[in-house]
């Protein structure tokens, strides 16, 4: 091995997501069920092919610009929020200061298409300590062949302790965007309610393409 691909692995292995095994196996899953020019389909996700990531995982449909629902989401999700995440919109699972990034880093997800990991931490309290984790988003087609569901799952460092965690997205943190290559028709969407539509004016990103 000589010393570029020594860089080129090393920056691999520095890209958020891609050091934790749960992430990695299961973006090597969805890796699998992909085809020429074309995504990964919602139907095509076999609960038995992610034992290890399924109480980690859930799936996302996109209902709106910037906005998308938990349709299904494993036990780690009800430890982290102490409720069922089922119909629970994406955007609340983040603090407030961080909802606008996490439904721009979502659309970009969705509309590139991308994968999109975003690192996160549950800030420390007086009763509790700091909660670090990362974010995994791999898009899916729907039946109708549109980009509206979203395969992905969260992992965390530590004790969930014994309240509901919310996250924000660290300053600084690197934010994984690879763009998958493909061109994708607009996708029909139904029109949000006022309230759960994004602002116009987000905050910017730090992004970390990874083309390799």
């Amino acid at each position: 091995m000589d010393k570029n691909d020594d860089i080129e692995d090393r920056r691999g292995a520095d890209m958020p997501g891609q050091s934790d095994p749960i992430l990695q196996s299961l973006e090597q899953y969805w890796q699998t069920l992909r085809h020429a020019q074309r995504l990964p389909a919602r139907n095509d996700v076999a609960p038995s092919k992610i034992d290890n990531a399924l109480p980690h995982a859930f799936i996302l449909q996109r209902v709106a610009p910037g906005t998308a629902r938990f349709r299904v989401a494993g036990q780690r999700l009800h430890d982290l929020f102490k409720m069922d995440a089922r119909g629970m919109p994406f955007s609340t699972i983040f603090l407030p200061d961080a909802r606008d990034q996490a439904q721009s880093l979502l659309e970009s997800a969705f509309s590139s298409p991308a994968i999109v990991c975003i690192p996160l931490v549950s800030p420390a309290t007086l009763l509790r300590p700091a909660l670090e984790g990362k974010i995994l988003l791999l898009p899916l087609r729907d039946s109708d062949d549109n980009t509206t569901r979203m395969l992905g799952a969260l992992v965390t460092q530590g004790h969930t302790a014994n309240r509901p965690r919310r996250f924000t997205i660290p300053e600084g943190g690197q934010i994984r965007h690879d763009p998958i290559g493909l061109q994708l028709a607009p996708t029909p969407l139904f029109p949000a309610p006022p309230n759960e539509r994004p602002d116009a004016t987000r905050p910017a990103l730090r992004l970390v393409v990874n083309n390799g």
